[in-house]
């Protein structure tokens, strides 16, 4: 939680300056949008490589916890969905520390400690922005995720991944506020994988070895959204 406090006195900190050397813009556009948030992600599971018999593999988990990360939003002036009066492209950085359960032949096992990380681009849309209260929003990205093992000698995974979210901003002025949001998280996961390997001269071990699937999460979170 340390990296969201962070981020959220840069926020503070960037929403104050804009306010004193520009104060006779508190009524004016706003082109861009900062959001530190923390959250607290569910779900994902590997599917493993069928065994024999069939059911004997289990799938291997993530275990769910708290989440952080950073949502850039930045506001057009074309009249189209994505970027309309009220639309807005968006980049969003999401963090995950978790651990996965391995199989029972890893040397590492029989959990592996995981960082996972998401960075996306895409767009958000606003309903009814002129709103100085209550601004329900929807969101979806595309990018790349980047899972990455706490082990030495682990190779980490990149994989095409895709997040569709929607909720609330909840706003004390037209500047600052509360993002309340809900968000889905895919993951592609190559076609017969074995990930998260080890591989040296006396050693060749990896964590898991998967089918190609979908990894779902499931996140909700809170922010301080920072408008200048």
């Amino acid at each position: 939680m340390q990296a969201i406090h962070r981020w959220t006195r840069f926020a503070a900190a960037l929403a104050g300056g804009v306010t004193l050397g520009n104060a006779a813009a508190q009524d004016g556009p706003f082109r861009y949008e900062i959001t530190p948030y923390a959250a607290y992600r569910v779900g994902g599971e590997f599917e493993p490589q069928q065994a024999e018999p069939k059911d004997a593999a289990r799938n291997f988990e993530l275990q769910e916890g708290n989440a952080e990360g950073l949502v850039l939003d930045i506001r057009t002036g074309t009249d189209n969905l994505l970027s309309g009066s009220n639309g807005q492209w968006e980049l969003l950085y999401a963090h995950q520390s978790t651990t996965l359960d391995t199989q029972a032949s890893f040397i590492g096992g029989p959990t592996l400690d995981l960082d996972m990380t998401h960075l996306q681009f895409g767009g958000a849309y606003l309903f009814n922005d002129s709103s100085d209260t209550l601004v329900p929003f929807i969101a979806m990205t595309a990018g790349v995720a980047r899972l990455e093992p706490r082990l030495d000698g682990a190779d980490s995974e990149d994989f095409f991944s895709w997040s569709l979210g929607g909720g609330v901003h909840l706003r004390a002025d037209k500047r600052i506020g509360v993002r309340l949001e809900a968000r889905v998280f895919s993951t592609l996961i190559d076609d017969d994988s074995s990930l998260f390997c080890v591989v040296s001269p006396t050693v060749n071990s990896c964590a898991i070895s998967v089918e190609g699937d979908q990894l779902y999460q499931f996140e909700a979170r809170v922010g301080f959204v920072a408008r200048f």
